[in-house]
């Protein structure tokens, strides 16, 4: 499956004309990452990773028509996306630790993208069994709720 993404990830890199150096996938537990190394970064992440979103999303969108499984992949570039996700997971730990500190029932986080939202959700399971998160709000001011089981 690693070889399939790569190949479909450098033919869209490289019909969109898009300068890179290497591209590389690996398997997390169903899960795949794949890492574009580039000279040129800023031009695959775009404003706020917009571009590197919609990379994302048709990636998966050739990957799905392809394939009778769903396949998930995240797209990373010279591992901006890594260092998002670290940030955002930081906030909410602290968020978390402040909630237990307070001795708090619940506490809402800021409103994220649905793919900080998914890995926030995926953190959260994994990390503190004790509690639980579900998706609050419409659109972009759709958050994540904490609470305890």
């Amino acid at each position: 499956m690693e070889t399939i993404i790569q190949k479909a990830l450098k033919r869209l890199l490289d019909e969109f004309g898009a300068d890179y150096l290497c591209v590389t996938v690996m398997e997390d537990n169903g899960h795949y990452r794949a890492n574009i190394e580039t000279d040129h970064a800023a031009q695959l992440i775009g404003r706020n990773g917009k571009t590197l979103s919609a990379l994302q999303v048709l990636l998966k969108n050739i990957l799905w028509a392809q394939n009778d499984d769903k396949i998930f992949v995240t797209i990373d570039v010279d591992g901006y996306r890594k260092e998002q996700e670290d940030k955002v997971l930081s906030r909410v730990e602290k968020t978390i630790d402040l909630m237990k500190e307070r001795n708090l029932s619940e506490m809402k986080l800021h409103p994220m993208s649905p793919y900080f939202r998914r890995v926030v959700h995926t953190w959260i399971s994994a990390t503190y069994p004790e509690l639980t998160t579900e998706s609050v709000g419409e659109g972009p001011s759709r958050a994540i709720k904490v609470l305890y089981r």
